[in-house]
């Protein structure tokens, strides 16, 4: 593995291992007793970013393209689950999907350090989605 790779899967670690940063303790301590079905799909999607990353880094491809192609069915299904679509929500989910199929190609080609910068990349759009609805549930 190039020093480059190594360099962005240290950064994705960090991405993931911080993401927690400005969430209350509560957040992140309590699974809701009664999950909604938005709730299940954001898990399920962090669980498949998680194998991602572990793919990646064993370099078990086939393990990175199902959870790439598990991923865009997520995000398509979860935006089923918002009600407020704005211009800015569905530009980051249609970027989410396409940096899915990005993954799942690259991970097909076996391509290691496009699959880590395709992770990074969907890690970024993840955080600013995250961060857009927070700021529309804010406005109301």
């Amino acid at each position: 593995m190039s020093m480059r790779v190594r360099v962005v899967a240290c950064g994705v670690i960090g991405i993931v291992a911080f993401s927690g940063v400005g969430t209350s303790q509560d957040e992140v301590a309590e699974e809701p007793a009664n999950p909604t079905t938005k709730q299940l799909l954001m898990r399920d999607k962090l669980t498949q970013m998680a194998n991602v990353l572990e793919g990646v880094t064993l370099d078990r491809f086939d393990q990175v393209e199902k959870s790439a192609a598990t991923l865009r069915k997520i995000s398509r299904a979860a935006s089923w689950h918002v009600v407020e679509q704005t211009p800015r929500y569905r530009r980051l989910s249609r970027n989410f999907q396409e940096q899915a199929a990005d993954l799942e190609r690259h991970a097909k080609e076996r391509n290691v350090e496009a699959a880590t910068l395709d992770l990074v990349r969907m890690n970024v759009t993840c955080a600013n989605c995250h961060q857009h609805i927070r700021e529309e549930a804010a406005r109301d």
